[in-house]
């Protein structure tokens, strides 16, 4: 079987595609952890969070935090910033994965600039977001049938998951997990990895040099991840 290509530039915004999903699928999860913590009376730690994403703290306080993490375009680290640039990789590749799949990233943008017009700040009202981006992704195996295209996005969707995870420690199982299913996902896709930069993800991704990672194995392994695709 003759398989059809996929330019640089389809495969650079399926990537994203995956990437931005996954990044806001997961933030949304992050942030009811720690909205829990808030809701118990041992603070709002959006400092820390900023660390773990590497990303300035100019906020006063969990309030100012909030309304940029959710709804500023003009942060780039933002939920609603996500769900744009995913929305905008998405909207050029709707005869890639349908219409019908594109729509929930749709209903998740239309949500969160709803929730933005009155100025909502409790996490439950974004369970629906969560919900139609689950949608999002049993479309993408219900409609494309084109296993090449599912597999770019789920290169991406599988780097962020990767990459979010680490910063944020999750179990060692949770990695390897994600790592392995990157791997067979990636093998049928000749020259998609660095296999340098393969090389040393190997070797670093082990149960004990993980468990006992210092700052340094966590910017190294996230330095690798995030140049580990070639597009």
């Amino acid at each position: 079987m003759i398989r059809k290509a996929i330019s640089a530039t389809k495969g650079n915004r399926l990537y994203w595609l995956g990437r931005y999903t996954e990044r806001v699928y997961i933030s949304l999860h992050l942030l009811r952890r720690y909205y829990d913590k808030m809701i118990d009376g041992s603070g709002f730690e959006y400092d820390k969070y900023c660390r773990r994403i590497e990303a300035g703290n100019p906020y006063p306080d969990a309030a100012a935090f909030w309304e940029s993490y959710m709804y500023s375009l003009d942060n780039p680290c933002s939920l609603i910033s996500g769900l744009q640039a995913a929305f905008d990789n998405g909207i050029v590749l709707r005869e890639e994965i349908m219409t019908e799949t594109l729509s929930y990233i749709h209903m998740s943008l239309a949500h969160i600039q709803r929730a933005k017009e009155r100025e909502e700040s409790n996490i439950t009202d974004f369970q629906p977001i969560t919900d139609y981006l689950l949608a999002f992704w049993g479309s993408i195996y219900e409609r494309v049938f084109d296993k090449r295209i599912r597999n770019f996005i789920r290169i991406g969707k599988l780097i962020e998951n990767l990459d979010m995870h680490v910063r944020f420690n999750y179990p060692w199982y949770r990695i390897e997990e994600a790592y392995e299913n990157l791997k067979e996902c990636a093998s049928e896709e000749d020259g998609i990895f660095d296999q340098m930069i393969l090389r040393r993800l190997n070797e670093l991704f082990t149960p004990a040099a993980y468990e006992e990672q210092t700052e340094e194995y966590r910017a190294t392994v996230l330095k690798f991840v995030n140049h580990l695709v070639l597009i």
